[in-house]
């Protein structure tokens, strides 16, 4: 076959006729995406859709490399065309701030998760000038082994009416969740006890181990309720696989230690041990003890936010408050962004065992995020909040 003779026509009308490769997306939100799948060092042999254009481009590369190698200028022959995404993702730790968190990229690749659900402080919800409140409801991860309790900022309203709103309107595959056993269910209220009405069969066998502790990560955070009656199309009890009929349970969530659970959306959720469907009896007792052992590793996925072999000194100060302590040899960084969730873990947990307020001292720091480091730090609630787009 006679060889193709290109000119600079020829060459010129061979690109207009390749299809247009565009990526919308920012340098920061690429920067982002690539190091979140970096960190989670997963093995996926599946091209995401995201991948698409970066690949178009690499093809269109090659190919233009391989017809025309005789008219390129010598100085780009002599640089070969390469995607390496280390190289890439530490290239770009100059970028500007997250949007969500405006928390700065730290040089040593400790980067803001795709997607982060942090607490919030009840002063943020009357800050605006404006009447909000929260509400959190339970949901299952993918494999129906943990309890993922997602929150959201509503109107103010009565608890069970912010549950029903946020069933039907929040898409829980958007944040890399299965679906909740309460999007089945007709809730409403009775005095302070909820009513739980489902169709007869509409509880999978799979999702019973983890159902109390989801309807109580749901209706019994913060002692908004403590009880909830089941029905079946109207009548009392609902009949279970494991358990037969059940006519209530009294609900309870009891302090844990809170650990990272990542989905493979890549959100990163706070969840305690409780959403495994421990019961009580099986948790730390105390604060202190729960703190020793939020540097391990846990089942189901469920990694720690604390260094490891970190401890923490931990004194109560009034009933509902206590001091925190770290060492001398650790210092917070206010640009390192896993300081700021290991923070909101620790304010979770110690939420979880009763303490409103917490001091934490010998940081380093006067801040870190939105928290003031000296003075106590009060009001953390809402566990987990999804902001809609």
């Amino acid at each position: 076959m006679e060889q193709i003779k290109w000119n600079d026509e020829k060459i010129e009308q061979h690109l207009k006729n390749l299809p247009p490769i565009k990526d919308k997306r920012s340098k920061q939100e690429l920067y982002l995406n690539i190091q979140a799948n970096v960190d989670k060092n997963k093995k996926v042999n599946k091209i995401p859709v995201w991948g698409l254009p970066a690949l178009a481009t690499a093809c269109a590369l090659v190919l233009f490399g391989v017809f025309v190698p005789d008219l390129m200028p010598k100085e780009m022959q002599e640089n070969k065309v390469a995607i390496d995404v280390d190289k890439e993702s530490k290239g770009m730790d100059a970028a500007s701030t997250a949007s969500d968190e405006s928390v700065s990229l730290k040089a040593e690749n400790k980067v803001v998760p795709a997607a982060y659900h942090s607490p919030i402080q009840e002063s943020s919800l009357d800050s605006i000038g404006i009447d909000q409140d929260w509400v959190t409801v339970g949901y299952l991860d993918e494999q129906a082994q943990l309890v993922v309790p997602v929150s959201f900022v509503t109107e103010t309203d009565h608890y069970v009416n912010k549950v029903n709103e946020q069933i039907k309107k929040f898409d829980p595959l958007a944040a890399g969740l299965s679906g909740s056993p309460l999007q089945r269910a007709t809730i409403t209220e009775e005095e302070e006890t909820v009513i739980i009405d489902w169709p007869a069969g509409s509880i999978y066998e799979s999702e019973e181990p983890l159902l109390k502790n989801l309807i109580a990560l749901t209706f019994s955070n913060e002692n908004q309720k403590d009880r909830v009656e089941f029905r079946t199309n109207g009548k009392a009890g609902y009949d279970f696989s494991n358990y037969g009929v059940v006519k209530d349970w009294d609900l309870k969530v009891p302090g844990a230690p809170h650990y990272r659970f990542d989905t493979e959306s890549t959100d990163v959720f706070i969840v305690s041990l409780f959403s495994t469907g421990r019961k009580a009896s099986d948790l730390p007792k105390e604060l202190d003890d729960a703190l020793d052992v939020m540097d391990e590793e846990q089942e189901r996925g469920l990694k720690p936010f604390l260094p490891k072999d970190l401890q923490l000194e931990v004194k109560k100060t009034g009933e509902h408050s206590v001091e925190i302590t770290f060492p001398d040899s650790f210092k917070l960084s206010a640009e390192n962004f896993e300081d700021l969730m290991m923070i909101d873990a620790i304010l979770l947990t110690a939420k979880s065992y009763d303490f409103n307020s917490v001091k934490f001292t010998n940081t380093g720091l006067d801040s870190i995020g939105p928290y003031q480091l000296n003075e106590p730090i009060e009001g953390i609630t809402g566990q987990n909040v999804f902001n809609y787009q």
